[in-house]
């Protein structure tokens, strides 16, 4: 059934909390390491202390780690169908990608129906998953490696964990351009957990005709709202 006849149910709200969450803790970890990366930025130690910086740094690092197990826990459908998705990468969602650049410059190609997720929020999760685990990785061993990892190993996690964090805020400001300026509808997905049947058509009429065929939605009902 539709809320309000008009929106399609998309995600849980134990869901929307973990990618807030994600998303925070990582600004917040962005934030707090520039003054290591850029002398225009050292106003930052000035205003909070680079003690105090250095510990929110590593207050932000235990959520940001925290996160996607948490979700594993409180939001194991949402989880489970974004694992799913992203594993399961096909012909449709190849010509999704190569079509999709044209949609930047003002193009509408004939898009091949996508499911829950399309062709490029697949490839966006994992390439978030990768930055997450090159993240951690480096992170926990420059934070907690002293003593027990050769410094020489440690040494490398500096330039891995800092190219991961400039690949991690790109992807960051590409999603959000492509959330609010692109897609806005999308935004109300992660804000209120539903979106437009019209937006739902459009986007991902596979997942969809897969409600329809569930008897989640009706055929008459995505009719009337799109």
């Amino acid at each position: 059934m539709l809320i309000d006849n008009r929106y399609v149910p998309r995600h849980q709200k134990s869901f929307m909390l973990c990618h807030w969450l994600n998303a925070v803790s990582f600004l917040m970890l962005f934030l707090t390491a520039l003054p290591l990366y850029a002398d225009s930025f050292l106003f930052l130690y000035n205003i909070f202390g680079a003690k105090t910086l250095q510990y929110a740094h590593r207050f932000f690092a235990i959520i940001f780690i925290a996160t996607p197990i948490i979700g594993l826990l409180i939001a194991r459908e949402g989880y489970g169908m974004m694992i799913k998705q992203a594993f399961s990468f096909n012909r449709d969602d190849l010509i999704f990608l190569l079509k999709f650049p044209f949609t930047l410059i003002g193009g509408e190609p004939r898009m091949p129906k996508q499911t829950f997720y399309n062709g490029g929020e697949k490839i966006n999760i994992l390439l978030q998953a990768a930055i997450w685990a090159l993240l951690v990785v480096s992170g926990l061993i420059m934070w907690l490696g002293s003593g027990h990892i050769d410094n020489s190993i440690r040494a490398w996690m500096i330039p891995i964990h800092s190219i991961a964090a400039a690949l991690g805020f790109a992807a960051a400001l590409a999603h959000i351009y492509l959330a609010v300026v692109q897609n806005p509808d999308s935004v109300r997905g992660m804000t209120q957990g539903s979106i437009s049947a019209r937006y739902a058509v459009h986007h991902h009429g596979a997942w969809v005709d897969e409600l329809i065929d569930k008897g989640t939605v009706t055929k008459k009902e995505i009719d009337r709202a799109s």
